[in-house]
Formats: C-alpha cells, sequence, structure tokens
C-alpha cells in the first residue's frame, strides 16, 4: 500500500483528471439559476463526466449553497474518522454533508466539490462560487482571503513543518482574517487527506455517505498500514493532530473558512517529493480568479 513518488506520466494522468474535475464544475457554475437545488447540481457535476467518459468516482459530486457551505448547524466530528464513517451512532454525521433539496436564491454562496478517477488516476477538487458572479462583495472578500493559504501551505511543507504545526499555522491566519475554520467539521477535521492511483478493484457501485467503496478502500488501506506499521508510515488523514512532515505522494488540500452565513473554499492536488513539493497545476480557476482581482486588505 506504500505510495511511491509519481512518476512524470503517473503526474500527466493526475492533472488530466484534476483538469476534467475542475472543467465539470465550471460547466455546472454555468448552468445554475435561481431554484436548482444542491442534489441538481451535484446530480449535474456526475453527469457530465459521465458524458465524458467517467464510470468511478473517488467521491460522488457535492454540491452546497447559502448557509451550507459555511455547515451552519452541521455536527462537529467526535472521535476518530472510522469512528465518524463506521459507528451506526455516527450515522448523521456523514448524511449532513449530502446535497439536499435546498434550492439556489440570487446572490448566494455555492461550494462545488468531486472526486472522479480517471483511469486509475483520482482526483478531489473543490470550487468556490455564487449566483450573481461578483455581486456579493463579502462572499469575493472570502474568495479572496484564501489566496495566502496557498503559498503558506507550500512554503511551510517545502520547510519541513510537521502537519499539525501546518494546520494550526492555517487557523491563525483564519483568525486573524476574522473568518472561522470550517474543513474542522469535515471528517477526522481534515485539511487535506491521500488521492493516489485507485485500483480497478471488483466491487459494487455505490454510495456510502457520498464516497465510492474504491476510495473507501483506498483510504482504509492507508490507515490500516499507519497502525500497523506506525513509525513507517503516517495517516492518510492530514489535520492538526501529526507532528511529521507531509510524507512522499499526492495530497489533496482543501481549506474551508466562513462566517455566520456562508463559506467559501479551494481544493486541489499538492505533490511531495523527497526533496521538494509543489502545486500540480497552477492554471485552476481560483488562483485565475486571484491574478483577476484585487487583494482584499483586512
Amino acid at each position: 500500500m506504500s505510495d511511491v513518488v509519481p512518476t512524470q506520466a503517473d503526474l500527466a494522468d493526475f492533472k488530466a483528471a484534476q483538469r476534467l474535475a475542475y472543467d465539470a464544475v465550471a460547466a455546472v457554475e454555468a448552468q445554475l439559476f435561481e431554484g436548482i437545488t444542491e442534489k441538481q447540481a451535484a446530480a449535474a457535476i456526475e453527469d457530465w463526466l459521465r458524458a465524458r467518459g467517467v464510470t468511478r468516482f473517488f467521491h460522488y459530486g457535492f454540491a452546497w449553497f447559502g448557509e451550507r457551505t459555511r455547515f451552519k448547524n452541521f455536527a462537529r466530528p467526535k472521535g476518530g474518522i472510522v469512528n465518524q464513517f463506521a459507528n451506526p451512532k455516527m450515522a448523521h454525521f456523514g448524511k449532513q454533508f449530502l446535497p439536499t433539496d435546498r434550492p439556489l436564491r440570487r446572490g448566494e454562496a455555492v461550494i462545488l466539490d468531486v472526486g472522479p478517477i480517471v483511469g486509475s488516476a483520482a482526483a478531489d477538487i473543490g470550487y468556490s462560487c455564487s449566483l450573481g458572479g461578483s455581486e456579493n462583495e463579502e462572499f469575493h472578500n472570502a474568495r479572496m482571503a484564501l489566496q495566502p493559504y496557498r503559498d503558506l501551505v507550500l512554503r511551510l511543507v517545502l520547510a519541513g513543518a510537521g502537519q499539525g504545526r501546518i494546520y494550526k499555522q492555517l487557523d491563525e491566519l483564519i483568525h486573524d482574517q476574522g473568518y472561522e475554520n470550517v474543513h474542522s467539521f469535515y471528517p477526522g477535521s481534515v485539511l487535506a487527506h491521500r488521492v493516489g492511483r485507485v485500483p480497478g478493484l471488483r466491487l459494487p457501485t455505490f454510495r456510502y455517505k457520498g464516497f465510492s467503496p474504491q476510495a473507501i478502500a483506498f483510504l482504509s488501506g492507508h490507515l490500516l498500514e499507519s497502525k500497523l506499521r506506525p513509525g513507517a508510515h503516517q495517516t492518510p488523514i492530514w489535520n492538526d493532530e501529526g507532528d511529521r512532515p507531509c510524507e512522499p505522494g499526492l495530497w489533496a488540500v482543501e481549506p474551508h473558512i466562513g462566517n455566520g452565513t456562508f463559506g467559501a473554499k479551494w481544493e486541489e492536488m499538492l505533490v511531495v517529493t523527497e526533496d521538494t513539493a509543489y502545486w500540480l497545476d497552477d492554471d485552476l480557476p481560483h488562483v485565475r480568479y486571484w491574478q483577476q482581482h484585487k487583494p482584499v486588505t483586512k
């Protein structure tokens, strides 16, 4: 189960998968209308990808509108990630993230998130937008506030900082900007998680709280190995608990911030090798958005 550093051919496959995922959410963004539901938007993401040959998903489409982009009234995770997904008493936990019949209203924040598998290369991306473009100045400011997180994460990974330290420094920046940490609501309170090649396992096609059996097998294998060989491998979940530097491989990083009424995020893949780290692709929608607008001073 140990990940090797991706080859250039591997990285080309992952980059293509990530771009396809972003193309999907951009296409759905262009189709948003007042009254569309989260379920309809999430299904539209999947339909767009299936029409272009995607048959498997690391995780299926998620769509959150308005206050749900902030995870308002969502339960915080309790216990380890296995408890959050497998414990019957926590059955409500994973379900709260699933798309609902909540309709979209003009000017509201939107988050679209999907993880397609192309060939065997899994991607996982998240994208913030709104119905009404830049009309919502407060939401625009939040999108711009996410810009320095990308540089901070990369700089600290290159410096060999432990994952827990990186998480906590992002927390400090989020607080200094006047926002709240929303990724702490995710399973495992994750800031990031491993992605990689997902074998073509002959598993049935079903959804378990938005995830595919292939994704569950991939992450479970890494979790098991981290328990059996704790000195050699760390958990595939990156949160505020680990002190070790980021291990080589691919990590889907997803800082998510919010205030009382809405949230905003980006998610993209970070490449970590034995001696360096870099973002897989610099030509992504949120990066272009930052380049096209003036930085926010707060």
